[in-house]
């Protein structure tokens, strides 16, 4: 069974029914089923009234690949609160089978607070012990640590580069295909150092190995190369579009609506210019871009596409490329957003609330910045802090306090000279805020 193959025809459901009964005895099979729910996006399209009712009914039984298949599914719904429970209870009892991808899976639920708030001591250990045991899942989280950075740390590139070629040189010398996403975030680093040109024949080995998320990384390598200034849609960046779009790759349906916008806004600008006999033609032909852009982006996030809703839902927030101006409908679109991990859009959600746009319940309000806050936000950890000061989230107290120790009165923290104070103050402040005092609640929280 040509288990790629299935994967660049968008046949998720099948490589699932076609691996799943053989995957205690195939390691091949294991393989493609476990690197298959490595990928969100395809996660996000298996059928729910038959491949994954399948699995919630074998995950009921005890079996351990279908306790992390469905884990690794169900967070995504979007009642989060329900989900997040659901998927930690299976994610648990694969771990407890000894999956290592499921204690990579457990190991993240701490990281990020899932369940009853953050405990990255018990994560880290975790992610060693599912390291150990040669969880895939857990050496991606180290590479996208390294190639993005987490925590507040910086990224470190190289260490990503180091990491990737010595995993890719130990499949090989195992005599098994390489996972994809070694070459994908391998190139994610030489993107980083180097631009993306240098990057590109590692992205297409992650696309030969099954990595389809690299179709959007030579969408745009193909298309812009090393610069973002002219687009060139030359018979490479159409074969990779196309493929991407055989694939249900969200990406590929994300990126041509993205063109689509830039080329309204460079029709509308010129439009405007032409004699006014021409009005009705440009008006009908500004009409079949917006139904274009509306098609492509609404079925990119369909898919589970995060950039696709953030878009969606600045334009109902605008009232732009078409779109009828709505709050409600731009707030639904921040949620699905949010469901999908975007903190970009817990900010955003953050904000309509906020600003009285949208009106919801305060608690609700403290999750979304206790949701943000916990993915590396700064504003919303700021506005985390001044909930905690206010008497709010007290059920959280002990985390905020513990991992996110006041600037000002840290014991170590030290400076020779006013330059380093305003150096610091600098980078503190955004383009809202004017001044910043010790002791605020709000600033303290940026350790």
């Amino acid at each position: 069974m040509n288990y790629l193959q299935l994967l660049y025809e968008g046949r998720y459901d099948e490589l699932v029914r076609e691996t799943f009964p053989i995957l205690e005895t195939d390691k091949d099979a294991e393989r493609a089923f476990l690197r298959l729910f490595m990928q969100k996006p395809i996660v996000l399209l298996l059928c729910p009234h038959s491949t994954m009712q399948d699995l919630h009914e074998e995950a009921d039984k005890g079996n351990k690949y279908a306790q992390y298949a469905v884990a690794r599914r169900v967070c995504f719904e979007a009642d989060i609160e329900n989900a997040l429970w659901v998927s930690y209870r299976q994610m648990e009892a694969a771990a407890d089978q000894g999956l290592p991808d499921a204690i990579a899976g457990l190991a993240m639920t701490y990281e990020f607070g899932d369940i009853g708030g953050v405990d990255r001591a018990k994560a880290d250990l975790l992610m060693e012990q599912a390291l150990e045991a040669g969880s895939e899942l857990a050496k991606i989280y180290r590479l996208q640590e390294w190639c993005f950075g987490y925590r507040f740390m910086d990224a470190v590139p190289q260490k990503a580069v180091e990491m990737a070629t010595k995993w890719i040189a130990e499949d090989e010398a195992k005599g098994i295909a390489p996972n994809g996403a070694w070459y994908y975030y391998r190139a994610c680093a030489k993107e980083a150092q180097h631009g993306r040109l240098a990057a590109k024949e590692d992205y297409k080995k992650a696309l030969d190995l099954g990595m389809l998320a690299a179709y959007g990384d030579l969408i745009i390598s193909a298309g812009y190369g090393d610069s973002n200034d002219t687009l060139s849609q030359n018979e490479e960046y159409h074969a990779y579009l196309l493929g991407g779009m055989a694939a249900r790759y969200s990406g590929a349906f994300y990126l041509e609506g993205a063109r689509l916008m830039q080329r309204y806004a460079t029709m509308e600008e010129k439009y405007y210019e032409l004699d006014i006999s021409m009005s009705n033609l440009c008006d009908d032909i500004l009409t079949k871009c917006h139904e274009a852009i509306h098609s492509l982006l609404s079925q990119a996030a369909y898919m589970g596409d995060v950039a696709a809703w953030e878009q969606v839902g600045d334009m109902y927030l605008e009232g732009t490329y078409g779109y009828e101006k709505s709050y409600e409908k731009a707030f639904t679109c921040y949620s699905n957003g949010v469901t999908h991990d975007s903190v970009s859009c817990m900010e955003k959600l953050w904000k309509m609330m906020h600003n009285h746009l949208i009106d919801r319940p305060i608690d609700y309000v403290d999750q979304v910045a206790l949701w943000g806050a916990r993915k590396d936000n700064k504003r919303l950890l700021a506005e985390v802090v001044i909930a905690k000061q206010e008497g709010r989230l007290s059920e959280f107290a002990d985390e905020i306090e513990k991992y996110y120790e006041p600037v000002f009165d840290a014991p170590d923290f030290t400076l020779d000279n006013d330059d380093d104070w305003m150096g610091v103050i600098d980078e503190m402040l955004d383009e809202d805020e004017d001044r910043i005092n010790d002791d605020d609640s709000k600033w303290d929280a940026w350790a």
